[in-house]
């Protein structure tokens, strides 16, 4: 005879059940990025953005060291598991994006492609977006160049390459000096001179190398002058800006991230320098180097929608300004690429000609080669500057050894 079980022991075995089954898993987010221990910071005002409207999902906000993060993020792609979304350099968006380890934003959230089309700066949403027309990430942040000049030493910064050439050497005849300290004798010091003189790395279709070019050969030359005749240091990153207070120098060339701490970190040269859109070349155009990171979403998160959905609050208006200011807030720069209209409501000294640079400002070639071949081009560029080679015999030679690379690719 079968036992009755009666109304009572069914309650407390369904309460048993429960009791013994898993809590649900709550959703939560992991973001890796780029930089130091305060980068995080940055993305506090999203973060709590994003909570206020969804109360019920857990944001980690983790930094990677850019010595580590190519590592980290292969080995999490390779492995699928880690984070949910990414910041990285613009080469680490179009390197991954081929590899199909990030998520395709055109096809996945068409509103957040066209809201950067409308809101990003063109240049670095260039420099992301492929000729297929696919977009592996969203412009998250950038820096530029710019001349910074001593104002007692140099009222008004050089307008063009001649003008560059002739207040170095009227600076040198006095005792004071001129360096370029971001990038300087690698392909990223010479890329502007590139641009400004009509040419590109890679054609449109990123199939040929074009390094080679007449365009290519007169930026190098010049570029190969300013180590020359103005005797600029050489090593890999100058005192640029302590020699800037100390009157070693009298111009400089370097990133906008000065723009947040050069008086707080030279009080010496309070009131006395200022910041000028980089010296226009031949083509008239004064374009320097846009460099940054990019937000991305791994193809592997298993939480996708909200991730894009997380994209989405970074990139509102109020959001982004308020993470532009929390960086300032601790003596940081972070200058909102996807949300460039943003900037001109933030409190920094000389940004008319931060506004005038980033209107003409290119990021690294959007080819997924380029990530393993830009030392070709340091590798020339440094035989130029440094040995006194022919600038269009190594060009001639670093074209060669990327194309020979590029006939294999599929």
């Amino acid at each position: 005879m079968k036992a009755l079980i009666l109304p009572g022991a069914l309650l407390a075995l369904a309460l048993g059940l429960l009791t013994a089954a898993p809590p649900a898993r709550a959703a939560r987010l992991v973001v890796w990025m780029v930089g130091d221990d305060k980068t995080p910071q940055v993305m506090q005002p999203a973060v709590a953005a994003y909570r206020a409207r969804h109360p019920d999902v857990a944001i980690e906000v983790r930094d990677v060291p850019w010595a580590d993060a190519m590592t980290k993020y292969s080995a999490a792609l390779a492995s699928r598991r880690g984070p949910d979304l990414i910041t990285g350099s613009t080469s680490y968006a179009i390197a991954l994006g081929d590899k199909g380890a990030l998520v395709d934003l055109a096809e996945a959230a068409p509103d957040l492609a066209a809201e950067l089309a409308a809101q990003a700066n063109p240049g670095a949403l260039r420099a992301i977006h492929r000729a297929d027309g696919r977009l592996f990430g969203a412009p998250f942040d950038m820096h530029v160049q710019l001349q910074y000049h001593r104002t007692d030493l140099l009222p008004t910064a050089p307008a063009t390459w001649d003008g560059l050439i002739a207040a170095g050497q009227a600076l040198r005849s006095r005792g004071h000096g001129y360096a370029q300290q971001w990038g300087n004798t690698s392909w990223l010091g010479f890329y502007p001179y590139l641009r400004q003189a009509g040419g590109t790395v890679y054609d449109e279709q990123c199939r040929r190398a074009v390094i080679d070019s007449p365009e290519a050969v007169r930026a190098l030359t010049y570029y190969a002058r300013l180590y020359r005749e103005l005797k600029a240091p050489t090593d890999g990153w100058p005192d640029a800006d302590g020699g800037l207070e100390s009157g070693a120098y009298g111009l400089m060339q370097s990133g906008t991230w000065l723009l947040s701490r050069m008086d707080m970190v030279h009080t010496g040269l309070v009131g006395k320098w200022a910041a000028a859109p980089l010296p226009a070349g031949p083509t008239g155009k004064r374009t320097a180097v846009l460099g940054g990171t990019v937000l991305a979403i791994t193809r592997f998160s298993p939480n996708r929608a909200l991730a894009l959905d997380f994209m989405r609050t970074v990139y509102q208006p109020d959001v982004t300004r308020r993470m532009a200011e929390a960086a300032l807030a601790y003596g940081g720069m972070w200058l909102p690429s996807g949300r460039q209209d943003q900037i001109a409501r933030l409190p920094l000294p000389h940004r008319d000609a931060l506004l005038t640079q980033l209107a003409d400002a290119e990021g690294p070639p959007p080819c997924p080669a380029w990530i393993r071949q830009d030392y070709i081009v340091t590798r020339a560029v440094q035989r130029a500057v440094l040995a006194g080679a022919d600038p269009a015999a190594e060009l001639r030679r670093a074209a060669a050894t990327m194309n020979r690379t590029l006939e294999t690719q599929p």
